[in-house]
């Protein structure tokens, strides 16, 4: 079944405009929420950057409260055991038992991930303590603080070193068991007195679980950053540890943001989906219908024009109404249309001509057979008497009519032969300036011997101009409208060729004095063969005037006839040289 290109514009159009909202739709569900953590992440790469600038212009605690509240990232900086350093204001410090060494100071954050005034006051100084430690190298790691009343831990480690979770990846970990007695307690009186960012619970788990995964590797620095994600309460982070380097220790930067926006933000998001595909379809429909009639449109009019040019209708042409290809093809189109149209109409021009011209050959085909069947009878007549030998004494005579009639046709056969060659369209004469009077002069004196035999009066009012033509071809039209003056002028009477300037046209006219010619005949006269019954002489071709036409019309002259007072005025003009 045909579709129209509406149709086919419609289902072009919601398809296109479906596949860029389903494409849409895919990008935010599957890639936008990877696409947002790689950003995270590198934001917090930079963070940890800056942090390093900062801690060295406004110590640890002002660096990473500072890019909390301007970035919402927890940050601090580790030793290589993945100890806290920041211990000035929540510690303990021990006399161990045995030991002359100084008191051995114990931060907290590592054994606290919830601030809690009971425990912190039940370890007071003057207790006797019991520390089990993780021994890495020359380094006692506590993970387990114990009084006769109540103790601490640090369940991170000590879950992977005993119990049911023990984990064999801490197997080879050498542990020690120390006592001694508390001496001294820094703790903060609320959990606001905290140093930010260790009043956060979750975030020292996540540095603690952190701590545990060095001593499952012995101790052993990060080559590289490493970045880690972790959950809780249906809640992401985001976690980058990057390896530093101070004054020949190792350390690491730890940082961490929550992907919570973003997680609430796709959630949102896949609940609007329903209700946003849903009118998003509705609109699609509707642009799809719209720019489907609006893209069709001038497609459906190039149709119902082309259709009509295919039935050689040109009447109508397409509107252009922009300057795209749409617009260029119409302006196409309309071109094709106007030269097909004038090449359809010169070709009817060129047919009706050529009709013309079949119709002028047959005339001149039946003209020149009734022209050559009176100088052939003529011969015929004249050699049959000669061979019969009758009127032997007229012999001359007949000898002279067969001549006159073989000049006769020769004549006619030249005026042939040069008709066709103008007639023939390939002529072009070349033109040059001339003095048209000399020419009149000199053509009047080849056919001085005609005017005298007639007794005719010739008076010239000549004016001395250069025009522009081809000299030989114009003398023809004199000759042939001189000769045709003096074969229709009765002898005695005159014959009168002037020329008249205006200063751009030179006009050259020749009149006789004789019978006027009728007005049907006026335009037949330059036909071939034609002849005024009442002008017939023997002594024409027939061809003479339509000669002197076609030369006129070879050099874009006017020219005509015109009845006079006395006569016939014969008549052309040429372009006079500037």
């Amino acid at each position: 079944m045909k579709k129209s290109i509406v149709f086919k514009w419609f289902v072009l159009t919601a398809l296109l405009f479906s596949t860029m909202f389903l494409f849409i739709g895919i990008t935010q569900n599957y890639f936008f929420e990877q696409y947002y953590i790689d950003k995270k992440s590198d934001t917090l790469k930079i963070n940890m950057d800056q942090y390093s600038d900062l801690e060295a212009k406004k110590g640890a605690e002002a660096a990473s409260v500072e890019l909390y509240k301007n970035n919402h990232v927890w940050i601090t900086k580790l030793d290589e055991y993945g100890r806290v350093r920041d211990v000035e204001n929540y510690f303990i410090e021990v006399k161990l038992n045995n030991e002359s060494q100084d008191h051995w100071r114990i931060p907290m954050y590592s054994f606290t991930g919830e601030f809690s005034s009971d425990v912190l006051s039940s370890l007071k100084v003057g207790d006797e303590v019991i520390i089990d430690t993780v021994n890495m190298a020359d380094e006692r790691i506590p993970y387990h603080i114990q009084t006769h009343s109540t103790g601490v831990i640090n369940l991170n480690i000590a879950n992977k070193l005993h119990g049911p979770q023990a984990d064999q990846a801490y197997s080879h970990i050498s542990t020690g068991l120390y006592r001694g007695t508390i001496t001294k307690t820094v703790f903060p009186e609320r959990r606001e007195d905290i140093s930010f960012p260790y009043q956060e619970r979750y975030f020292l788990e996540q540095v603690k679980e952190f701590q545990a995964g060095l001593l499952a590797d012995n101790a052993k620095p990060l080559q590289r950053t490493e970045e880690l994600r972790a959950t809780e309460n249906f809640a992401e982070y985001k976690i980058i540890v990057k390896p530093v380097r101070e004054n020949g220790v190792t350390g690491y930067i730890f940082a961490m943001t929550s992907l919570q926006p973003v997680d609430e933000a796709i959630a949102v998001i896949r609940e609007f989906y329903p209700y946003f595909f849903g009118l998003a379809f509705l609109c699609v429909i509707v642009l799809a219908f719209i720019l489907s009639k609006w893209l069709a449109k001038p497609l459906l009019s190039i149709n119902r024009i082309t259709g009509k040019i295919a039935k050689m209708d040109f009447t109508e042409k397409l509107p252009v109404r922009s300057g795209d290809e749409i617009g260029q093809l119409s302006q196409n189109i309309n071109g094709l249309s106007r030269r097909m149209e004038a090449y359809i109409g010169q070709l009817k021009q060129d047919l009706d001509k050529e009709k013309q011209l079949e119709n002028t050959r047959k005339e001149f085909i039946a003209g020149v057979s009734h022209e050559l069947k009176t100088p052939l009878a003529v011969m015929k007549s004249c050699l049959s008497i000669l061979k019969d030998g009758i009127a032997v004494e007229k012999r001359e005579h007949y000898f002279q009519a067969m001549e006159d009639e073989i000049q006769r046709t020769d004549l006619l056969i030249v005026n042939m032969l040069d008709l066709a060659k103008f007639e023939s369209g390939t002529y072009k004469p070349e033109m040059a300036p001339f003095e048209i009077d000399k020419a009149i002069t000199e053509v009047c004196g080849s056919l001085a011997e005609q005017i005298q035999e007639k007794n005719l009066s010739l008076t010239l009012s000549l004016c001395s101009q250069m025009v522009v033509g081809h000299k030989g071809l114009i003398s023809r039209v004199i000759t042939n409208f001189l000769s045709n003056a003096i074969r229709h002028t009765e002898n005695g009477h005159a014959i009168l060729i002037a020329v008249r300037g205006n200063g751009q046209t030179a006009e050259i006219s020749v009149e006789n004095q004789g019978n006027p010619i009728a007005e049907e005949d006026k335009k037949k006269i330059w036909n071939q063969f034609y002849r005024v019954e009442a002008r017939t002489s023997k002594a024409g071709t027939g061809l003479g005037l339509s000669i002197a036409k076609e030369i006129l019309e070879l050099h874009h002259a006017v020219y005509g006839v015109e009845n006079t007072k006395d006569g016939v005025r014969f008549f052309f003009s040429l372009p006079v040289q500037p």
